[in-house]
């Protein structure tokens, strides 16, 4: 092995620049649309040319697909209610205590 290559486990750049230790680590901020325009665009240019990284985002975005369509029933009506009754107990307990 020449001192070039990269030792096993190290990160690895594709041409882009982006390393998949980056864009993996990064991966859930990029499918919420958390990070600005320039961050995004390197790790769109990453996932284009990284098929394990693709492999990747593609599995998180069907998890979160299923998540948010799984997670579509509502709370019940009296649930904020009992939920600020139970704060304000907790609140006079922790003050006469």
């Amino acid at each position: 092995m020449s001192t070039l290559e990269p030792g096993p486990g190290a990160p690895v750049a594709n041409a882009c620049g982006t390393d998949c230790d980056e864009a993996l680590g990064r991966l859930f901020e990029y499918l919420d649309s958390e990070l600005d325009a320039p961050d995004a665009e390197r790790i769109r240019a990453h996932l284009e040319e990284c098929e394990p990284c693709l492999g990747e985002y593609d599995v998180e975005a069907v998890v979160k697909k299923l998540v948010k369509r799984c997670c579509q029933e509502e709370a019940p009506a009296d649930l904020r209610l009992r939920i600020h009754e139970r704060l304000t107990v907790v609140r006079v307990e922790s003050s006469e205590a």
